[in-house]
């Protein structure tokens, strides 16, 4: 029989009655089952059961196979609508928990047990009558040991986390410690034991991370650590002082070993570091801040003992490593001061220099200067410098000192000086002919300047300021005899061939009338103003150019005149001794 033959208008009502008799059947049933519900639902309502009647009655009112006292269902409902509200609230948040423990989602978590917690306290209410629905309700659906047992495991995934962040320590996320500081007390068997758990656990944690950051020499790192944790601890409430107790005992171990190993680029990096971290954790008092104040001071004191000593570049080295903890700009200068005082080459230009400079004289305390220093560079060429009693320093450069290579002295003369009172460097060199060279250079404010340049045996500076050359090389090519120089517009000039007159006694004057002679004598003022000398044993009248008192030689003629003057012996007749020129003070009577 084909299937044509088959699909007939018999064969086809015969299906379509018995497909129509299933669904009669099936909807007999759904008829009897509604009516059944409300039945029971109505038995339990009335024997007070009201979870099961209201559960009997949502069965009749999702039953629409027969209208069937719906109006009565629908009123009942409505009276146990927070039995309806209780359990869909349980049962939603039962299946959200399930979903956020299996894929960790802690926050959801917290979120519905917040939720089952509000849920909770409307119906847990002193006095509600349906306290004991939704007790009854929350223990049938076993939704808190479910999400007791999430919280257990989330427990457990952050004590494995804490552990594992310990180890890496440029970590920064601590995340889970404050997921551990939100669940809730009773997870942990109370308030105080979650206290004991979590401060044991956590001391350890941080502490443990500090240190491992202290010895691996990390402060920085150490004290960003710190300071997050503290304030995320401050922010979440909780007391953690181990915190601040391991970063001051870490830090001091840190600054400590600076010291001892004289590192102090360290010491003055970790120590701003610390005073950072202490002005930002506010701090007001801090044991490392204090041991940061005490080495302080006794590095600045130790810097102060070798400028004592004169380790002037240890000095002001230390000083300039301390400078970013305290200005010691003041210190250095001083430092520098010194130096220059122990050291008055450094004031030349490129004076630090090793070797710089030859033939390197200096003094102290004159031509208001505190030191002054000159000397001669590898060319021959002076310098001159000094300090100023203000501490500002001068510097001049000179000319090259002719034959330089022969240069034989440098010194600083006084004699030269004493008319002007400005610095005179002289210069002494090997010259031609078995002569000296002796070249005077006077330190002017704008400038050097050239006293003379001389050539000969030796020079003696007079009275009047004058210079007798001996052995003077004037260019004649005549030896022994001696020149007389003159100061002309700052300069010494030739001024004539000294003729030499012989030395003899005051009491034999008279035996050489008219003749040129020397005496060695004293000049004095008397209470007029007339120069005398007292010399031999006898007094003696001077007529001449004469501006000095003292000892001295003087050159001149006895023309056989005779003055009154008056004595300490009172008035006496004296010859008169016609002065041309004042020698020496260097000569002695044979």
């Amino acid at each position: 029989m084909t299937f044509k033959q088959l699909i007939n208008p018999r064969n086809f009502m015969i299906i379509l009655c018995i497909f129509v008799l299933v669904l009669l059947g099936e909807k007999a049933l759904l008829i009897s089952d509604k009516i059944n519900a409300v039945q029971e639902a109505d038995r339990l309502y009335a024997a007070g059961d009201l979870i099961a009647a209201e559960e009997q009655y949502q069965e009749a009112a999702a039953n629409s196979s027969i209208q069937y006292m719906d109006e009565e269902i629908s009123a009942r409902l409505k009276k146990l609508t927070p039995i309806t509200l209780i359990r869909n609230g349980l049962e939603e948040l039962d299946l959200s928990s399930q979903a956020q423990a299996a894929t960790k989602d802690f926050a959801g978590l917290m979120k519905s047990y917040e939720s089952l917690i509000r849920l909770k306290a409307n119906y847990m209410k002193p006095g509600s009558p349906y306290e004991t629905y939704y007790r009854q309700l929350s223990a049938n659906s076993g939704i808190s040991d479910r999400i007791a047992s999430y919280f257990q495991q989330f427990k457990k995934q952050f004590y494995e986390e804490l552990t594992q962040s310990k180890a890496i320590l440029e970590s920064t996320d601590d995340s889970f410690k404050w997921n551990l500081l939100l669940i809730p007390d009773p997870y942990f068997g109370g308030s105080k034991l979650k206290q004991q758990q979590l401060a044991s656990r956590f001391e350890a944690y941080d502490k443990g991370k500090l240190s491992a950051l202290a010895a691996a020499g990390q402060l920085e790192s150490l004290l960003n650590n710190a300071q997050t944790q503290m304030n995320s601890y401050k922010l979440h409430q909780y007391e953690a002082p181990w915190v601040l107790e391991q970063t001051e005992k870490s830090g001091q171990q840190i600054l400590s070993k600076d010291v001892e190993g004289n590192n102090i680029t360290a010491f003055t990096e970790h120590a701003l570091l610390y005073r950072k971290f202490a002005d930002a954790a506010d701090l007001s008092s801090s044991k490392v801040i204090h041991f940061v104040d005490n080495s302080l001071s006794k590095l600045l004191k130790s810097a102060g003992r070798m400028v004592r000593a004169g380790q002037f570049t240890e000095a002001i080295q230390l000083y300039g490593q301390l400078d970013p903890l305290q200005d010691t700009s003041a210190e250095i200068t001083a430092a520098l001061l010194s130096w220059n005082i122990a050291e008055p080459v450094r004031l030349l230009p490129g004076g630090e220099e090793a070797e710089r400079y030859s033939h390197v004289i200096s003094g102290k305390k004159r031509y208001d200067a505190q030191v002054y220093v000159a000397g001669t560079d590898s060319t021959g060429r002076l310098y001159y410098a000094a300090m100023k009693n203000d501490n500002s320093v001068v510097s001049i450069t000179g000319d090259i000192i002719p034959g330089y290579e022969s240069l034989r002295s440098l010194t600083f003369n006084e004699a030269l000086s004493s008319s002007s009172g400005l610095p005179v460097v002289l210069a002494e060199a090997n010259g031609e002919g078995g002569r000296s060279d002796f070249y005077a250079y006077e330190m002017r404010p704008d400038g050097l300047s050239i006293l003379f340049t001389l050539r000969g045996d030796s020079y003696e500076l007079q009275p009047d300021g004058s210079i007798i050359l001996n052995n003077a090389d004037i260019g004649d090519g005549v030896e022994g005899q001696k020149a007389l120089y003159r100061i002309v517009d700052g300069v010494y000039q030739f001024a004539e061939i000294v003729q030499e007159y012989p030395l003899i006694s005051a009491v034999d004057l008279e035996l050489h009338p008219y003749e040129n002679v020397s005496l060695s004598v004293e000049i004095y003022l008397d209470i007029n103003g007339n120069t005398f000398t007292y010399a031999d044993g006898r007094y003696i009248s001077l007529l001449g150019d004469i501006n000095v008192t003292g000892n001295t030689m003087v050159t001149g003629q006895f023309q056989n005149g005779y003055e009154t003057v008056m004595t300490d012996v009172g008035e006496q007749n004296v010859p008169v001794f016609i002065v041309n020129s004042l020698g020496s003070l260097s000569l002695q009577e044979p």
